[in-house]
């Protein structure tokens, strides 16, 4: 015979640790919707700086083609 008894119940440490992780998944839960929306705003934000980057280098590159054109090809 096995000289002990088995727990019935949970330790009331575990119960704190789930309530705990309950309440942390509820939380993370409700911010959801806000922290999609932030990181749809950082996309639209970084596409519109690459596409500003992009024109930049355009425009520095037919900047330099007419500079050049404007000075005959002298330094």
């Amino acid at each position: 015979m096995w000289p002990f008894t088995r727990r019935s119940h949970e330790s009331p440490e575990s119960e704190t640790a789930k309530r705990a992780a309950e309440k942390s998944l509820q939380e993370a839960q409700a911010r959801n919707p806000e922290s999609e929306a932030k990181l749809t705003e950082s996309h639209r934000v970084k596409e519109q700086l690459r596409a500003h980057n992009r024109a930049n280098a355009y425009s520095d590159l037919i900047e330099g083609i007419v500079l050049d054109r404007l000075n005959d090809g002298r330094p």
